[in-house]
């Protein structure tokens, strides 16, 4: 009838069978559920930065386990090196300073030593190419033929011009025992004409990562784009290359995480050539490159009503079935 009142629907029916301030309660209790999972959330993220922050600033040497074969990967310290029970101070010609903490944290210096050999300790900053070739310029710098590192690593683009200024001069590499080159630092050792690392020595690499302005090898708070990661990739693969180096090596690099670091055993030092005991050939560009099978040419289709050529096997044509059998290598 006119004037009579729409019956509820189903869901007004349940609403009105609630208790009295049912319905505010669950309002509160989901408004409650939202802002602690948001404290949470904000609390995960503030734990993971403090981390970072201790991770990248950290100077104190961090005690590791050794690495081993097949067990690799260890934490990676932008300023810091690793010590164990099994390890000493490595030993750096004419230097007699510390070489942890703050020394291995400042940015990279250089020190003469006897008997050709000079020292390099401390991170590749922004300008420590510039850096490398005011030293190696100066007077007391005349006839260094060999240049111990002892590196965290740091700024790509220059232990990049670094190796070529040191492979320009003849200069060779090494890496002293209990000595640590991580990060960008093994791609300096590889301009090396001559390539060494000592007893226990580190030599470890990984992803290439953003850098923030003044301070290279700690992570940006703006992502790289991909396609500046994938041509600093190939920059360091190409410099690989260039040194002599199998760039394979960099594929480990790209497997490891830039908060970690993968630790080359003294056999994959050698097998990548990142080691090497002998210079180069002038002429040697590289790996040899790979060769690949060759097969003869598909012969071309018969024309209609062409009657076939004479074959020993199904297809094989008759020049073939007679190399085949009298031994002599088939012309192609």
């Amino acid at each position: 009838m006119i004037g009579d009142e729409t019956p509820p629907g189903r869901l007004e029916r349940v609403l009105l069978a609630l208790p009295e301030g049912s319905v505010l309660r669950l309002v509160f209790v989901a408004l409650l559920s939202v802002s602690l999972a948001i404290v949470v959330i904000d609390y995960r993220s503030m734990a993971e930065r403090s981390a970072e922050e201790e991770r990248t600033s950290r100077i104190e040497s961090m005690p590791l386990r050794p690495p081993r074969p097949g067990d690799q990967i260890r934490p990676y310290l932008p300023r810091a090196m690793p010590v164990g029970p099994d390890r000493g101070e490595p030993v750096l010609p004419g230097y007699d300073g510390p070489v942890e903490g703050e020394a291995l944290a400042a940015p990279m210096r250089f020190f003469r030593g006897p008997g050709g050999e000079a020292s390099a300790i401390g991170r590749i900053e922004f300008g420590t190419a510039e850096a490398l070739r005011a030293f190696l310029a100066t007077p007391e710098a005349a006839g260094v033929d060999t240049l111990v590192m002892h590196s965290p690593g740091g700024s790509v683009a220059d232990a990049i011009a670094m190796a070529r200024d040191l492979r320009s001069q003849g200069i060779s590499t090494r890496v002293p025992d209990d000595g640590y080159c991580a990060s960008a630092c093994p791609l300096l050792l590889s301009g090396g004409s001559t390539r060494r690392a000592g007893e226990g020595a580190w030599v470890g690499v990984h992803q290439v990562f953003a850098v923030s302005g003044s301070e290279p090898g700690l992570p940006s708070t703006v992502d790289r784009s991909i396609a500046e990661i994938q041509a600093t990739t190939a920059e360091c693969q190409s410099l690989l290359a260039e040194m002599g180096v199998d760039p394979a090596l960099w594929i480990k690099a790209m497997q490891t995480p830039a908060a970690s670091l993968y630790v080359l055993t003294p056999e994959e030092l050698v097998a990548y050539r990142l080691v090497r005991p002998l210079p180069d050939g002038p002429a040697f560009v590289g790996p040899p490159a790979p060769t690949y099978p060759t097969f003869p040419p598909v012969p071309p289709a018969l024309e209609a009503g062409e009657p076939a050529p004479p074959a020993g096997e199904a297809g094989e044509p008759a020049a073939s079935e007679a190399a085949r059998r009298t031994g002599a290598p088939s012309a192609i």
